[in-house]
C-alpha cells in the first residue's frame, strides 16, 4: 500500500511525522510526504494521513472562504476514491488562533476521515461519540531520537552558565498565551526550595522587537524590557527568545532539576515524552491526554483551576525509572502494533 502524509517535511520539524514515516517504512509500506501530492496526486494511495489541518495553508490564522472550499473539494475528491483518510487528533482546533474558517478546516478533516487517531484515552473517549462515522484508535507519540538524552547534568550547567547550587526549573516549548506563563510562574513561586531559577525556552507573546520602525515598536520594546527585567531581578526568571537548536535544548533539559509543562487547556504535549527521556521530574496541568501520561510516569498533575487548594510537592527524582517507564509506554514496537491494528485489521 502507498501511504501519503499530507505534509511537507522540514529541518525544523519536531520529528513526529518523520518518526511515523520511519515506522511505517519498517512495516513495509511505501510512504510519501507532500502537500503537492495531496492537492494534485500523481499516483494512487491507499491511505492519506493528515496531522495538522492548519498546515494546509501555511499555519496562518486568517483563512478565506475560498480556502475552506478548496480543502473541502480536495477531501471530497479523495472520499470519492477507494483511498481512506486518517487524521491525527492532536488537538480540537489550532494552537495558533481561533476563527470560524480556521476551525472549519479541522471540522472538515475530522468529519471526512475514515480513521481518527488519538494520542491517549481521554480524547478517544471524549470524541468517539461526536464523530460517529469514523473509527477511533490510539497511536502513541513516538520517542524522540535526535536529542542527546544522556548528557551530564554538571557539564550541561557549565555550558549554560548555571551554577551547581542553583535549583533550575525549565519550561520547554513556546509560551502561547498569558494563562500559560501565569501557570508556570505560580507553580515556580510555590515550589518549596531555595536558590531557584526559572527559564522559559521561548515566549511567543512576549517577543523582543527586531527593529524600531515606528512608535509601536518602541512601546513593545519598553514593555518587553521592563517586563523581563522585573522578573529577572525580583524572582530570577528568564525569558529566552527565538529558535533553539536541539543540542542547546538538550543541555537545558539535562541541566534542569524539574520541568514545568506550560500547556493548560490542550490535549497533548510532546514535551512530556522529551522530559521523560531525560529522566526529569515534571509538573503539569494534566489537561486532556497529558494527565494519563503524567500519572503513568508518577508525576504531579496540578490543575490551574484548583492550584490554590493543592500542595505542590516536587516529584521524586528517579531518572532511571522515568526513562524506563516512557520507553515501555511508547517504543516503536508498541506503535507498530497500533498501526497494524488499523492497516491490517
Amino acid at each position: 500500500m502507498n501511504i501519503l502524509f499530507a505534509y511537507n517535511l522540514s529541518e525544523s520539524d519536531n520529528q513526529f511525522v518523520q518518526m511515523h514515516i520511519l515506522i511505517l517504512q519498517e512495516l513495509g509500506y511505501e510512504v510519501t510526504a507532500s502537500l503537492d501530492e495531496f492537492w494534485q496526486p500523481t499516483k494512487s494511495y491507499g491511505l492519506v494521513v493528515i496531522n495538522w489541518p492548519d498546515g494546509f495553508f501555511g499555519w496562518k490564522v486568517n483563512i478565506s472562504d475560498e480556502e475552506v472550499a478548496k480543502l473541502n473539494s480536495a477531501l471530497a475528491r479523495w472520499n470519492a476514491t477507494e483511498t481512506q483518510m486518517l487524521t491525527f487528533f492532536h488537538d480540537e482546533y489550532s494552537h495558533f488562533g481561533r476563527g470560524a474558517n480556521l476551525n472549519q478546516l479541522f471540522d472538515l478533516c475530522y468529519r471526512r476521515s475514515d480513521f481518527l487517531i488519538h494520542l491517549g484515552s481521554y480524547s478517544k473517549d471524549k470524541y468517539t461519540g461526536l464523530y460517529t462515522d469514523a473509527q477511533h484508535h490510539i497511536i502513541y507519540h513516538p520517542l524522540y531520537t535526535d536529542f542527546q538524552t544522556d548528557l551530564d547534568k554538571n557539564i550541561s550547567r557549565q555550558k549554560l552558565g548555571v551554577s551547581q547550587d542553583t535549583y533550575l526549573v525549565f519550561v520547554p516549548g513556546g509560551i502561547r498565551k498569558t494563562e500559560e506563563i501565569d501557570y508556570c510562574l505560580e507553580v515556580y513561586r510555590r515550589l518549596p526550595v531555595k536558590n531557584k531559577q526559572l527559564i522559559f525556552q521561548k515566549t511567543n507573546f512576549l517577543a523582543r522587537p527586531q527593529a524600531f520602525k515606528n512608535f509601536t515598536d518602541l512601546k513593545v520594546w519598553v514593555y518587553y524590557l521592563l517586563h523581563t527585567r522585573r522578573f529577572k531581578l525580583r524572582e530570577n526568571v528568564s525569558f529566552l527568545q527565538g529558535f533553539m537548536e536541539k543540542d542547546r535544548l538538550s543541555a537545558y533539559f539535562a541541566a534542569s532539576d524539574v520541568v514545568i509543562l506550560p500547556r493548560t487547556d490542550i490535549l497533548n504535549s510532546g514535551n512530556i515524552l522529551l522530559a521523560a527521556q531525560f529522566g526529569k521530574p515534571m509538573i503539569g496541568s494534566g489537561s486532556g491526554n497529558m494527565g494519563e501520561m503524567l500519572r503513568l510516569l508518577g508525576q504531579q498533575c496540578l490543575s490551574p483551576q484548583f492550584m490554590n487548594d493543592q500542595i505542590i510537592t516536587i516529584p521524586e527524582n528517579n531518572p532511571v525509572e522515568i526513562k524506563q517507564a516512557i520507553a515501555r509506554y511508547a517504543n516503536n514496537d508498541v506503535i507498530k502494533k497500533q498501526w497494524q491494528q488499523i492497516l491490517t485489521p
